[in-house]
């Protein structure tokens, strides 16, 4: 019995409020942290604090690079950029599912690494949230059934 969805899954992402708060605090605790530390000196403390709150800006600025993801029958995905490339890939385990975040593993096609994609509630509708997670799970994604 095949459990394949006919209709697909499209999710057009936004970006997520709760994802940058969450980097933004990051950043500044660790940052917080480097600088309370007293076994290395003031100069190096200070660069490397600089270096982490600047690779935050930059995560903190950069936009999602995922326009449209396209869940077809099955397990093969259509993934399409800002720029308006298209990539095809499958989802590959672990793919993990909570009511707040969905990660999915999705390997393209030709390429020996998967590419983690991140999902806040937040960054989708709410009721294609829900549809994405109970998808997965029924698929079985969720679980880690997939090759």
């Amino acid at each position: 019995m095949s459990r394949a969805y006919a209709t697909p899954l499209v999710l057009e992402p936004r970006p997520s409020r709760a994802l940058r708060l969450s980097q933004a605090v990051a950043h500044l605790g660790a940052a917080g942290v480097l600088l309370a530390l007293d076994a290395w000196p003031w100069p190096l403390r200070l660069l490397l604090a600089a270096v982490l709150l600047a690779t935050g800006w930059r995560s903190l600025a950069s936009q999602p690079t995922l326009r449209r993801l396209t869940w077809q029958a099955g397990n093969e995905w259509r993934l399409e950029g800002r720029s308006g490339e298209v990539v095809h890939a499958h989802a590959v385990a672990p793919t993990v599912v909570h009511p707040l975040l969905v990660v999915l593993r999705l390997q393209p096609a030709g390429r020996r690494l998967a590419r983690a994609v991140v999902l806040p509630a937040d960054s989708l509708e709410a009721e294609v949230f829900r549809r994405l997670r109970v998808r997965l799970r029924v698929e079985g994604i969720a679980a880690g059934e997939v090759d």
